[in-house]
């Protein structure tokens, strides 16, 4: 069951590939990031990203009250379809596995630019972590707000790069 989904989409004056080349980036991920939580990735193994590929990030989630909380989450690539998708799941560190959290970015040609749809879908799953069911149950209250905000800003940040 999906608990949380947010999408949100862009026309950006660059080609599909020169966006796809920013979003599947991994050290371009703290610059692109809208929300400005993460604070430094680490890829595993180095080299070529590809399906399968790990990513470690260091992050301080924000809450709609101001508050932050230092987390790291371990992240692997799901889809690398250059230039058209390019998808990943995270598993941040927290007092229990959440069953699902994803995130996309689509890329389309679109007249002279491309159309960049940038999604997320939160499962939480069968969770019994007392701090997490108050998360999920006042999702909307506490955090949703600030996802979809970071998303639109990511969306600019990508526009920026990509047409620098």
């Amino acid at each position: 069951m999906i608990d949380f989904s947010y999408s949100t989409e862009a026309t950006i004056n660059a080609s599909p590939q020169a966006i796809f080349d920013i979003v599947s980036n991994p050290s371009k991920h703290v610059e692109l990031a809208g929300s400005g939580e993460i604070n430094k990735i680490t890829q595993e193994p180095a080299g070529p990203i590809g399906t399968g590929t790990h990513l470690a990030a260091e992050e301080t989630v924000k809450m709609a009250d101001g508050s932050t909380m230092d987390i790291s989450a371990d992240s692997v690539v799901v889809t690398h379809d250059p230039p058209n998708s390019f998808s990943w799941i995270v598993n941040p560190a927290l007092g229990e596995q959440i069953r699902r959290m994803q995130w996309w970015f689509h890329m389309s040609p679109q007249g002279s630019g491309t159309k960049v749809v940038h999604e997320v879908e939160v499962d939480w799953g069968n969770i019994q972590n007392e701090m997490l069911k108050g998360l999920r149950d006042n999702y909307e209250q506490v955090r949703a707000g600030i996802v979809r905000g970071g998303m639109a800003k990511t969306l600019e940040n990508l526009k920026r790069m990509a047409e620098r």
